[in-house]
């Protein structure tokens, strides 16, 4: 039976086209198998990459918090010399140690004769700031030691007396002492108290018997 002219022709019931083959195929395959492989490879070095990477970010962590803590209480002991002019009478920051941590509390002057470990000890000089644990703002901080073979930063044999006050008088001078912090890293800070001048510095420990100025 011949077609008319115009009408579409359709193929025969039970016979199927042929499919012509895609010549990009086998390159396809074998290029998914190639990126594959670099997925992996580069997995491979952003995880290297990461976990060398960890250690030092966490001492960088606990360095600035241990640098964060040196200028809190250089900040700290400023205010309290500021205060202490202010107010014509001695004031001090008294330091101690609860559980491992450094813990601070601030007193003022209550007999006229200045911050003594025995008056704050009795209530005679007033606290004027409840113990404060500086672990509560800058954990890991600790109290540290001058590092064996480094010279005392700024100048030597100043050291914190053993009543462990920093008392500043109405005319600016201070007591003369060094406060050593550290952490578990053996990174160690030192804020430096000036009595003459009341001045407050910090310095860091860079090793070899050398302080740097901060």
């Amino acid at each position: 039976m011949t077609a008319s002219k115009g009408a579409a022709i359709l193929p025969r019931r039970g016979r199927r086209e042929a499919v012509p083959a895609d010549p990009f195929a086998g390159v396809l395959r074998k290029e998914s198998g190639h990126g594959l492989l670099e997925l992996l490879v580069a997995v491979t070095l952003i995880v290297i990459t990461v976990a060398a990477a960890i250690p030092r970010a966490q001492s960088m962590v606990h360095e600035s918090r241990l640098r964060g803590a040196a200028f809190y209480l250089r900040g700290l002991m400023r205010q309290v010399r500021a205060r202490a002019a202010a107010q014509a009478c001695y004031m001090g920051v008294v330091f101690d140690e609860v559980d491992g941590d450094p813990v601070f509390s601030i007193h003022a002057d209550g007999n006229a004769n200045g911050i003594r470990r025995v008056d704050v000890d009795g209530g005679v000089d007033p606290r004027l700031r409840e113990p404060y644990r500086l672990s509560e703002t800058f954990p890991g901080v600790r109290y540290g030691s001058l590092p064996a073979g480094a010279p005392e930063p700024f100048m030597r044999g100043i050291q914190i007396g053993r009543s462990h006050i920093v008392s500043f008088s109405p005319l600016g001078s201070s007591t003369t002492g060094t406060l050593y912090l550290s952490n578990d890293y053996g990174l160690v800070y030192a804020v430096v108290i000036f009595g003459s001048t009341g001045r407050v510095r910090v310095a860091r420990y860079r090793g070899g018997g050398k302080w740097q100025a901060m």
